[in-house]
C-alpha cells in the first residue's frame, strides 16, 4: 500500500507540463466538511467549476510551493489528499498519522508537519516517500501549525492545553511552551517576523507573542455591537500592507479589522454565520471569508472595506485557498 501511495505522489510530481497550466487558474478552492468535497469556483463569475470528491471531512488546505498541487487534510480518513490543480483531480495522498488537523509544508515542498489532534502529536512527514520521520508529543488537541518566516521554527497550537509549542525544525526539540487563552486556533507572523498573532476561540481574544523572547506581549479584545457574547475568533490573516489584521469572529458573524501597530479594532464587518477562515486573492484586492454556519463565502473589497457579495458553497465549508 505504501508503495502504491508513493507511485501516486511521484506521478503527481512528474506531471509538470499539465500542472504548469495551473498557475493563476483564477479559481477558488473551498473544503466542505460534510460533503467530503472541495468546491472549485471561478474567481470572476463565482460559478461552480467542479466539486472534487475527497476523503472524509476535508478541512485544512495548503499549496505546494509552486501552487501546482493542493494538499487537503481529510482528517476522518487520516490522510491528506493531493489535488492536481490543472486536472482538478485527486492524484494521490499521504498519511501523516491519525486525524491530521492543520498542517504546514516547508518552502522546498519536501516536508509536511501535521497536528494529530486525537493522539496529541505533531508528525514530520517526508512527502515524496510518504515516510514519517518523527513524531513529537504536544499538549491536548494540537491544531494550528505554522512555520516561522525563516523556516527555522514551527509553532503549534494546543487547544485544550491553552498553549503554543515552539519547535526547532532542525532538532525537533520544543524550545518553549507558551500559555495563551482558551482554545488557541490560527495564527500569522508580522512581516518583520517579530510578532506571532494567535486567535483564542473560547477566550475571545488574540494573543501577541514576541518571537525573540517567546513571551506574550499583548492582547486584542473584541466587542462588536449586538454580539458581544458570541465572539469566538478563529481565522486570522495579515493584510498585504502588513498594517491591518483581519480576524473572523466565529459565532459573532463578524470580521474584525485591527490596526497592527496600535492593536486597536478599526471596524467590524457583518458576514455570514460562524465566520471561520479566510484568504486573500492573488492581487490582494479581495478577501474571502468562509462562513461554515451559513454554507457560503463573503466576498470583501479590501480597499473599500465592505462586503460586496455572498456566494453559496458546500455544506459546512472550512477553508478557502485562492489561485486568482
Amino acid at each position: 500500500m505504501k508503495r502504491l501511495l508513493l507511485l501516486f505522489v511521484l506521478f503527481a510530481a512528474l506531471a509538470v507540463s499539465e500542472r504548469a497550466l495551473a498557475k493563476g487558474t483564477g479559481y477558488l478552492f473551498i473544503s466542505n466538511e460534510k460533503d467530503h468535497t472541495v468546491t472549485v469556483l471561478d474567481g470572476k463569475t463565482f460559478e461552480v467549476v467542479k466539486n472534487i470528491q475527497t476523503g472524509r471531512r476535508p478541512r485544512d488546505m495548503q499549496w505546494s510551493p509552486d501552487k501546482s498541487l493542493l494538499y487537503v487534510g481529510a482528517s476522518a480518513d487520516s490522510r491528506i489528499d493531493i489535488i492536481d490543480v490543472a486536472k482538478l483531480e485527486v492524484v494521490g495522498y499521504v498519511t501523516p498519522g491519525d486525524d491530521p488537523d492543520q498542517f504546514a509544508i516547508t518552502e522546498d515542498g519536501k516536508l509536511l508537519i501535521a497536528a494529530n489532534e486525537d493522539d496529541n502529536l505533531a508528525t514530520f512527514l517526508d512527502i515524496s516517500g510518504n515516510d514519517i520521520l518523527d513524531q513529537i508529543p504536544t499538549g491536548v488537541e494540537p491544531e494550528g501549525v505554522i512555520l516561522s518566516p525563516d523556516g527555522k521554527r514551527v509553532y503549534i497550537t494546543a487547544e485544550v492545553s491553552q498553549m503554543i509549542h515552539v519547535v526547532d525544525m532542525a532538532s525537533h526539540e520544543v524550545l518553549a511552551d507558551i500559555l495563551v487563552g482558551s482554545r488557541p486556533r490560527r495564527a500569522f507572523f508580522t512581516h518583520d517576523g517579530k510578532e506571532y498573532w494567535v486567535t483564542n476561540e473560547i477566550s475571545g481574544y488574540v494573543s501577541i507573542i514576541d518571537t525573540e523572547s517567546l513571551e506574550v506581549t499583548g492582547e486584542v479584545h473584541f466587542d462588536p455591537k449586538g454580539a458581544p457574547g458570541d465572539v469566538t475568533p478563529v481565522g486570522i490573516a495579515l493584510g498585504p500592507d502588513g498594517k491591518t489584521a483581519y480576524v473572523t469572529l466565529g459565532h459573532a458573524n463578524r470580521l474584525a479589522l485591527v490596526d497592527v501597530a496600535t492593536r486597536e479594532v478599526l471596524k467590524y464587518l457583518l458576514v455570514g454565520k460562524r465566520a471561520w477562515n479566510l484568504d486573500f486573492s492573488g492581487d490582494n484586492k479581495w478577501l474571502y471569508v468562509v462562513n461554515s454556519g451559513s454554507d457560503d463565502v463573503s466576498i470583501i473589497d479590501v480597499e473599500a472595506g465592505k462586503v460586496v457579495k455572498t456566494v453559496p458553497v458546500g455544506r459546512y465549508p472550512h477553508a478557502l485557498k485562492a489561485d486568482n
